[in-house]
């Protein structure tokens, strides 16, 4: 396996071993050993002919890669001795090849790692750390996870292990990137539970970066725009060190071990998102505020079995919550907190009917413009408007149905897509799918004078503004003039492509009917969007006996939709679908309204 053990890899049944232990038929467990955090269940211990060794599950690239650095790190390593840390000794994991796609590293068990020893503190000094790292990084390897949790002391040795984020350099190179030197100070600091300001102890080259990494690509496209590579990774290393070096207190939790738990639990904006929020918590709210969440993220970890994708979603929804609820504080004095609202949504996940399609409008509302406004504070861009349409702007939310919205401004017409895919990771931890302007319809009915924005005809009777009761474009409506009654009693682009005989396509129809008489005929300025309360106009525009039939006929499409949410789409001249199709053509012709092409 390496110089550190014998050949227990290389047992012909290892690799049954792992595959019985991963699928949880073995005779193995979890890692979680204290400082070892593994959410991702890709950690394995298990005992295998007398070994007690550690599986780590990765592609088969990823482990090959993973496996060459540690061995030339071994090389270039070899005989080095540090004051404090004895001789550095490289693990080598054994490549077990597990199937044509993934294989497992595989490594003799180590013991407690510094990250949690109670000892391993003793007698080393900030000096003999700065050491240490200069002295690896002179033999030719930048290795930013040379941090306590990937180091075992062991007698007169400190043997170092998961060398995939590794770089290779010149032999003797006196500087690291300012990635490397950032991970080094949060992971050091939170070993002694003080700032060791390595960063301003170890100089940082000033050229040859590495490109912008994920995490800092997710946060340029939320920062000013024309901001260079360099100015990114700038604010990024600013960010990440307020958030993750020592927080002081009595409810002190590790902020490092949660901002690295954070890429796991959390998607990836998610995951950039926590790391802004906490910084920005712990300077506008101060250190008691910081503290206290991240006590009530620990809580939560600790309640958490570790391993697999259960362990994650059993975490993502309350560290959502958490992270929301702490930084809407001062803005949402005297509301219902989030947490009863996500409960109430919760109750009305399998409820059906119309009135529980209302109340989970107005719930699945307000979570969304709470959410909107929270991010939007944090990250610093409350220049945009939030804009519902669909269903949600409706009123009417089908348990099926995804709510559609915009982040949008003059400066930003298209939306902002960055800020959007937030909200929507956001809101998809929460239970809500949503969709934002990617998702928006493309055809053109209503075009502004210069002809450079425009709107679907059907987007426009839906477009409204959170917590307004009536049709409220925003800033849309500076941009484009309100349709004509020409283009109102034309078919729209989307009806000219001709019916789709399912029940989602009849329950848009229903509303379409409803929408145009109310756009058209009510003397409301503005006319309501939401739907309840177009119902109650209808006696004003047309005959009772015709507004019955509207509302039954919106009432029924929906309660087919619901129905028909998760079944194929049904078509035939005998079913419920064409029925009601016959019957919207025969209303549209009575009451001279457009619709689609009859196919």
């Amino acid at each position: 396996m390496s110089r550190l053990s014998r050949s227990a890899g290389g047992s012909p049944g290892i690799a049954s071993a792992i595959r019985a232990v991963f699928a949880g038929d073995g005779e193995g467990h979890a890692l979680d050993d204290p400082g070892f955090g593994d959410v991702t269940g890709a950690v394995r211990r298990l005992r295998h002919e007398g070994w007690d060794l550690v599986a780590k599950l990765r592609s088969r690239a990823a482990a090959h890669a993973e496996r060459a650095l540690a061995s030339e790190a071994a090389r270039r390593l070899g005989a080095l001795t540090v004051d404090g840390f004895g001789r550095i000794d490289v693990c080598v994991p054994d490549l077990i090849p597990l199937d044509d796609r993934t294989a497992a590293l595989v490594s003799p068990y180590l013991g407690i790692p510094l990250s949690a020893s109670t000892d391993g503190l003793a007698g080393l000094s900030t000096e003999e750390i700065e050491d240490l790292l200069l002295a690896v990084l002179g033999r030719g390897v930048e290795a930013s996870g040379c941090i306590p949790r990937n180091m075992f002391r062991q007698s007169d040795r400190t043997v170092l292990i998961d060398w995939e984020d590794a770089l290779l350099v010149p032999a003797g190179t006196a500087a690291p990137n300012a990635l490397t030197v950032m991970k080094w100070d949060i992971a050091w600091s939170d070993l002694t539970g003080r700032d060791l300001d390595l960063r301003r102890r170890i100089t940082v080259r000033s050229g040859d970066e590495p490109p912008l990494d994920d995490f800092e690509s997710i946060l340029a496209a939320w920062l000013p725009a024309g901001l260079t590579a360099r100015e990114v990774r700038r604010r990024g290393i600013e960010l990440t060190l307020a958030s993750e070096l020592p927080a002081v207190g009595p409810k002190s939790a590790s902020a490092a071990r949660l901002g690295h738990l954070a890429e796991d639990v959390l998607q990836p904006g998610l995951g950039v998102f926590h790391t802004v929020l906490t910084s920005q918590l712990r300077a506008d709210q101060g250190e008691d505020t910081y503290a206290d969440l991240l006590h009530q993220l620990d809580v939560l970890t600790e309640c958490t079995v570790s391993g697999g994708g259960r362990g994650l979603e059993r975490l993502r929804r309350p560290w959502v919550l958490a992270l929301f609820s702490t930084a809407e504080r001062p803005l949402a004095a005297g509301l219902q907190s989030l947490k009863h609202l996500v409960l109430r949504l919760e109750e009305l996940r399998g409820v059906d009917g119309w009135d529980a399609a209302c109340e989970r409008a107005q719930v699945a509302e307000e979570v969304t413009a709470r959410i909107a406004r929270t991010a939007q504070a944090v990250l610093g861009l409350e220049g945009l408007e939030l804009i519902l349409r669909g269903s949600c702007a409706q009123g009417v939310l089908g348990r099926g149905s995804d709510i559609d919205f915009e982040l949008s401004s003059p400066g930003h017409p298209h939306g902002h897509w960055a800020l959007e895919d937030l909200v929507i990771e956001v809101l998809a931890c929460l239970g809500l799918a949503a969709e934002g302007s990617a998702a928006r319809p493309t055809e053109r009915d209503v075009v502004s004078a210069d002809g450079m924005l425009s709107r679907d005809l059907h987007e426009w009777f839906e477009l409204r503004r959170p917590g307004v009761d009536h049709h409220s474009p925003g800033w849309v409506a500076t941009a484009i003039a309100a349709p004509s009654t020409t283009v109102i009693s034309r078919p729209s682009e989307y009806e000219r492509r001709g019916r789709e005989l399912t029940a989602k396509y009849l329950w848009f129809e229903s509303r379409a009917l409803l929408a145009r008489l109310v756009f058209a005929r009510s003397a409301a300025a503005p006319p309501p969007v939401e739907l309840v309360p177009q119902l109650s106009l209808l006696h004003e525009l047309v005959p009772s006996d015709e507004a019955a039939t509207v509302e039954a006929l919106v009432r029924r499409t929906f309660a087919l939709r619901e129905a028909a949410d998760h079944a194929p789409p049904t078509t035939g001249p005998d079913t419920e679908v064409e029925q009601l199709a016959d019957r919207l053509d025969v209303l549209r012709r009575r009451l001279d309204l457009p619709g689609p092409r009859n196919l």
